[in-house]
């Protein structure tokens, strides 16, 4: 297929088509997740929802209350942290703090903010326990395909740099060597994490987030997680009850879905079609936690046993297989 659609493997979240679909309330053959009792009082038997465009994709919140009244400022709360992190992570715009990163971050040290800190810190962790299956120092080779435009003034990247040329010294980020980071695979996740912990910190009692496949939920909801299964006359396969948990989903080669990874260690993309949804107790790790399980799902256990999380995967055969945490 070419180097250049070869290297569009690499990119962990742009264009990526989610085989996760929480079911939207009216849907044929979904569950509406309707909270139930709150010690502290009644909740709203249908929760208030809003949608909007953020990262990419279509993050949509939804919310209830004891104090109905505060529903709509527990909406405001969990955008409010949305836009926070798309400020701070896009590699599109010259503005954020990773375009910051990508422009100066070789030349000396550059101060981040919380969100850019604790993307960064578990990116790198993560890029480490999977020796490099997660990598977010994909963006020189992106650019290269098109798929990201150029980070103006940045200077162009080392050939050989990587994810150990990364260093963070609490707020405080310097390259060893000129790379462009991005952070789209996993920056959506935590997106959704502090999105959820806004809404409950503004008074909601039950919530769910869901970022274009993303997905996590808290308080007196649940909701249903489905994978999409591909071929001719598509159906949705239900997985699991997701309850104060959450939930990502990705896949390669299945159907029409788009590439979305190569696997660093053999710098080729996975060889086995799968559509891959991961549970674990952040969103931001599931998010992350999907790009190895593609590679190699069994080498990936027990990364997915170290982080509380867990993994179902459709292969070519149509079989669904489990990994992981209570596999």
């Amino acid at each position: 297929r070419g180097a250049s659609a070869a290297v569009r493997q690499r990119h962990q979240e742009h264009r990526r088509r989610h085989p996760v679909l929480p079911p939207r309330h009216g849907r044929r053959g979904g569950a509406a997740a309707v909270p139930r009792a709150s010690p502290g009082g009644a909740l709203r038997r249908t929760m208030l929802q809003r949608a909007r465009p953020w990262l990419g994709t279509i993050v949509e919140v939804r919310v209830a209350a004891v104090d109905g009244a505060r529903e709509a400022a527990t909406l405001e709360a969990a955008f409010d942290a949305v836009a926070r992190v798309h400020a701070a992570l896009s590699f599109h715009s010259p503005h954020s703090e990773l375009s910051r990163l990508n422009r100066e971050a070789a030349r000396g040290e550059v101060a981040v903010g919380a969100d850019t800190a604790a993307v960064l810190t578990l990116a790198l962790e993560l890029a480490a326990a999977s020796a490099g299956a997660f990598d977010p120092c994909v963006g020189g080779a992106l650019v290269a395909a098109g798929v990201l435009p150029a980070p103006a003034g940045a200077p162009t990247p080392d050939a050989a740099a990587e994810w150990r040329d990364v260093v963070l010294d609490g707020d405080r980020v310097h390259f060893r060597r000129p790379l462009w980071l991005d952070l789209g695979g996993i920056a959506k996740g935590h997106a959704v994490d502090v999105a959820l912990a806004a809404a409950l910190a503004a008074g909601a009692g039950a919530v769910q987030v869901n970022a274009g496949g993303d997905l996590a939920v808290a308080g007196d909801t649940a909701a249903l997680v489905q994978m999409r299964v591909p071929g001719r006359g598509a159906r949705l396969l239900p997985l699991a009850e997701l309850r104060d948990g959450a939930a990502a989903g990705s896949a390669h080669g299945v159907d029409e879905t788009l590439p979305v990874h190569l696997d660093r260690q053999s710098g080729a993309p996975p060889t086995t079609p799968r559509a891959v949804t991961v549970f674990a107790p952040r969103c931001a790790l599931a998010d992350a936690l999907t790009k190895p399980v593609l590679c190699d799902p069994a080498a990936a256990a027990p990364l997915l046993q170290r982080y509380g999380a867990s993994a179902c995967v459709l292969g070519p055969d149509a079989r669904l297989q489990r990994w992981g945490l209570a596999a």
